[in-house]
């Protein structure tokens, strides 16, 4: 019998040898590779309507129509919207005003349809506004238009408005 357990021995190591084999098998089998990554695709192009690029644009010989849709401006941070209409879609649609005595430039972004947006930071005294606008003919527009900024609301006063309205709706 003695014999017999030194040959299982010598045949087969005790089961605290497997233990980290069989772990090390499991793991390396286990190991995912990685596929390769596909190139992510481009954002569409900042024009709507890229697709009458060719012969549209070639004939178009009107600019784009502007209709500044902002009516009020408070000092500080406000949205300030247009409406741009071109047949053969937009190549620039931006906005220029004073800023700390510089002029900023901003982006114009579509919003929706023909609606485009911007937010411009503006302080008295500045008060003109120019959005400046091309279609993918060449054809250029551009606006001027003056507001009277109106001072910044107080935070306090709104805060007390509010809370007061609701105060007074449950009494």
């Amino acid at each position: 019998m003695f014999m017999l357990d030194n040959l299982l021995d010598f045949c087969a190591p005790r089961s605290s040898i497997w233990v980290p084999i069989i772990a090390v098998f499991l793991l390396l089998t286990s190991v995912h590779t990685t596929g390769a990554q596909l190139m992510p695709l481009p954002p569409p192009s900042p024009s709507g309507n890229t697709a009458l690029m060719g012969h549209e644009a070639l004939n178009d010989k009107e600019a784009p129509i502007i209709d500044v849709l902002t009516t009020d401006i408070h000092a500080g941070k406000s949205v300030f919207k247009v409406k741009i209409s071109d047949k053969s879609g937009l190549e620039l649609a931006q906005i220029k005003y004073v800023h700390n005595g510089k002029i900023v430039t901003t982006d114009l972004v579509r919003e929706q349809g023909d609606i485009y947006k911007a937010l411009i930071d503006i302080q008295p005294p500045s008060r003109v506004i120019v959005i400046d606008s091309a279609d993918q003919g060449q054809n250029v527009a551009t606006v001027v238009k003056e507001f009277n900024v109106q001072p910044a609301p107080d935070i306090l006063k709104q805060a007390e408005d509010f809370f007061s309205g609701i105060i007074g709706r449950h009494q």
